[in-house]
């Protein structure tokens, strides 16, 4: 019978991968949907970029911005922790 291998990551950078991805998915994602289709119930998702009073094809680029990082660092922390699981 084969040994069970242990997790690669603990509960703590499960959990940060979580929310760090929920943020790129809701602020990033969500925000750019909403500007694509002009959904009135994902209005929050666009809410922290109004203040830039952006218009065209510009208003897309802050939403893209935070859905890039927000999955880069999350596939940081997950080769991170594949890394330190590997040692």
């Amino acid at each position: 019978m084969a040994d069970p291998t242990e997790p690669a990551t603990t509960a703590g950078q499960r959990f940060l991968i979580n929310v760090i991805g929920l943020a790129g998915i809701v602020y990033g994602g969500l925000a750019i949907v909403y500007y694509l289709l002009g959904f009135g119930a994902l209005s929050f998702a666009a809410a922290p970029y109004r203040w830039l009073q952006l218009e065209g094809l510009v208003r897309y680029v802050p939403p893209l911005i935070v859905f890039v990082v927000c999955f880069v660092i999350v596939w940081a922390v997950e080769r991170r922790a594949a890394r330190s699981a590997g040692r």
